[in-house]
């Protein structure tokens, strides 16, 4: 087996960063930053258990 190593994988490993990047939408563009607030749900997701009504 072959791996290979993609350097934007280390993104996932940092929880904080004052790096901005520019966000374009339609004619608009502003700075956010490059590594954000991770919802809850990817660290401790839930999963229930939906039985459908016959």
């Amino acid at each position: 087996m072959r791996y290979e190593f993609n350097p934007q994988v280390k993104l996932l490993l940092v929880n904080h960063s004052n790096e901005k990047v520019k966000m374009d939408y339609m004619e608009d563009s502003w700075p956010m930053p490059k590594i954000g607030l991770r919802p809850p749900y990817y660290c401790y997701p839930s999963y229930e258990l939906n039985y459908p009504i016959i």
